[in-house]
């Protein structure tokens, strides 16, 4: 692969890869929403999502559309035109990268059974057990997890929050999909070191599609 997909494959392909096999299980024939799939995270997870054999459903805008059907998605619903929670049928899963009350509304959609995973939501006390913080973290995040718990239990679903953690082994099979074309990493825009503020301001915009590379070699 190239230094640039070298670059922008390890946070996203890490991300993705986590939530399908560690947080969710997923199985053939299951089904996932993926919201902002033309992201870095999204597409990598469209394209694994579709290897494992789901349905894949996942949000984006008009101009995404045509790339994120060549990725295999099944159905792109438009966000500026279309409430997810009307025209998305009931899935197995939702990978949430935006939090807040689209993490919320997610789970209007998941099936009973099912599980949201988020990246962007708030942890949870399950979270703080897991990674051996204290039962004074335990209680914050309990508190502040609240609307979310509440909106957990009325789905009658699970809600899992990931926080990516290096894994070799997982990276080397990243690796060898994308070397062989099975996976593509989306490559936005290559700034030079020099420009790293720009960089960092296009990327505030929220519009990148894929990663944005900073060249430090060249």
């Amino acid at each position: 692969m190239t230094l640039q997909e070298a670059a922008g494959l390890p946070l996203v392909g890490l991300t993705a890869y986590q939530a399908l096999f560690e947080k969710m299980k997923a199985k053939s024939g299951q089904s996932i929403l993926i919201h902002a799939g033309a992201g870095g995270v999204g597409s990598l997870l469209i394209q694994l999502a579709k290897m494992q054999g789901l349905t894949v459903i996942t949000t984006a805008s008009q101009r995404n559309h045509a790339w994120l059907y060549s990725l295999g998605a099944d159905q792109v619903i438009d966000y500026h035109k279309n409430d997810f929670t009307e025209v998305c049928p009931p899935v197995d899963y939702v990978f949430d990268t935006i939090g807040q009350e689209t993490l919320l509304r997610s789970f209007k959609v998941v099936k009973p059974g099912g599980k949201v995973v988020s990246v962007s939501g708030l942890p949870d006390e399950k979270f703080a057990k897991d990674y051996g913080l204290n039962i004074i973290w335990q209680k914050l995040f309990k508190l502040g997890s609240y609307k979310i718990r509440k909106a957990s239990q009325k789905a009658k679903a699970d809600y899992e929050f990931l926080f990516m953690h290096p894994d070799g082994k997982q990276l080397e099979k990243l690796g060898e999909l994308v070397a062989d074309k099975e996976l593509e990493v989306r490559l936005d825009k290559e700034f030079a070191f020099d420009d790293l503020q720009a960089a960092c301001d296009y990327v505030a915009t929220g519009h990148a599609n894929g990663k944005v590379i900073i060249d430090v070699v060249g």
